[in-house]
């Protein structure tokens, strides 16, 4: 039996897994730039004095009552929980740092389990956490990773009596629920799974998913999400995405990966159960991207060349302490940083002085701008439009790009909606359309934000 303590096996290619976790921690100090959690907190706090989930539309003056459902309730009754508790948004970090350092911690292990090499799995989760840092917000997606990397986990230990527990609650968090439940029948193709085992999971899975708050319900919004796909894709990050940003960069050296590994036949052709539809997914949205590199990137791991696996002998007891105290740092200094940092809203990305200079009434704002709004000033203004594009439709976004844009068409959106002032973006078309036609600045933050009133407002 070998006596030796864990800490006299550290060495310097140990500390590279810690490199991508100072991303991770650090990015969590951020202020919140999010628009979607914002509206998400509020949905939060109307719930709970409700006392039930949403199924009509509180938030807009445009779709007011109109059916829709909140597909995220469960972790809505937290987020407005925490704000009323500790009056504020500074418990949005502590989110950050252990739900994507949990699912940090799952995809480590599941990379070196199959590479079996520190080197191979601290440079594969370097490249993770690049691209999953533009992921790593406070929004319930964020809770889709880790049920995500726990459904992967659960399979590939055969354990498969908490998969039905795991999608009852993920389905209360997150409609990407759907991913866990398509992950489960693919991987089971994928290893042979008897198909009677896979089908009574499956099966409870499916009755369990229909018996959150929605009952059904979760369908109709799978349902309504499908329809109003093309509406969707007006919002940046479902758009197709653009692989030559640096931001995903990974995604295509994923895929060389994938093919080295093919190649060397370290992988099985029944793998490709889940390998071609996870990566065909992540090539539909921007926002694909995340959860099909986190299943992806096992696989990917057993690509990496042997030539470039970092071998190194037994340190000595000094050089084994002096390494055991440089990961203590990397842990505990971000950590430090993450609790310093002031908590709140990010006023560049926010509107938050603008905002003030608005006066009672209906506010012409872009989508981007409605989820701030619904956060700080609902119940008493409500707004033309936010991220929730499925609520919208296509029609109407279409509309509003093109209102946005300074197209005449905002002359009607106006007319029909009585709208008196408009809170925007500098560079805004609708800015330079909306002068021409006599509107007045009220307000002017430098070259981002600007409060416009009709000739006939106030």
């Amino acid at each position: 039996m070998d006596s030796v303590p864990w800490w006299r096996r550290l060495t310097p290619r140990h500390l590279i897994l810690l490199v991508p976790w100072l991303g991770v921690v650090i990015a969590a100090a951020r202020p919140v730039a999010d628009n979607s959690f914002l509206w998400h907190v509020r949905a939060g706090t109307l719930q709970l004095d409700l006392g039930h989930v949403l199924t009509t539309d509180p938030f807009s003056f445009t779709m007011h009552g109109a059916q829709w459902r909140t597909q995220s309730w469960l972790v809505e009754l937290g987020y407005g929980l925490l704000e009323r508790w500790t009056g504020g948004l500074g418990w949005v970090r502590f989110e950050l740092v252990v739900v994507a350092g949990l699912t940090f911690v799952l995809v480590a292990l599941m990379v070196y389990r199959r590479s079996r090499n520190i080197l191979t799995t601290g440079l594969l989760m370097a490249a993770f956490t690049w691209l999953a840092l533009a992921f790593e917000v406070p929004r319930p997606v964020v809770f889709s990773g880790l049920f995500l990397a726990m459904l992967i986990a659960m399979l590939d230990e055969d354990l498969m009596w908490p998969v039905p527990l795991l999608l009852w609650v993920w389905a209360a968090v997150h409609g990407s629920w759907i991913l866990g439940l398509g992950y489960l029948v693919l991987h089971s193709l994928a290893t042979r799974r008897p198909l009677r085992k896979t089908a009574r999971v499956l099966g409870v899975s499916l009755i369990a998913v229909s018996l959150t708050a929605h009952g059904i319900g979760v369908w109709q919004i799978l349902v309504e999400f499908v329809r109003n796909r093309t509406a969707l894709s007006f919002i940046t990050e479902w758009a197709i995405p653009n692989m030559l940003s640096p931001q995903n960069w990974p995604y295509p050296a994923l895929f060389v990966l994938l093919m080295v590994a093919a190649v060397r036949g370290r992988l099985s052709l029944r793998a490709l159960w889940v390998i071609v539809p996870f990566f065909m997914f992540g090539l539909t949205a921007g926002r694909s991207l995340y959860p099909a590199t986190l299943v992806l990137l096992p696989y990917a791991a057993t690509g990496w060349p042997e030539r470039l696996r970092w071998r190194s002998s037994t340190p000595s007891v000094g050089e084994a302490r002096v390494n055991l105290i440089l990961g203590g740092l990397m842990v505990v200094v971000p950590i430090v940083i993450v609790l310093s940092a002031p908590a709140g809203i990010d006023g560049d990305h926010f509107p938050v002085a603008a905002s003030q200079y608005l006066t009672p009434g209906r506010v012409i704002a872009d989508d981007s701008t409605g989820g701030y709004l619904i956060y700080s000033e609902w119940p008493d203004r409500e707004v033309l439009i936010d991220d929730r594009a499925e609520l919208y439709g296509v029609e109407f976004m279409k509309k509003f790009v093109q209102t946005r844009d300074g197209n005449p068409v905002w002359q009607d959106l106006v007319s029909e909606y009585e709208i008196g002032q408009a809170l925007l973006h500098s560079d805004s078309g609708l800015v330079r359309a909306l002068r021409e036609a006599g509107w007045r600045v009220r307000y002017e933050e430098g070259n981002r934000w600007i409060v416009l009133v009709a000739p006939s407002g106030g």
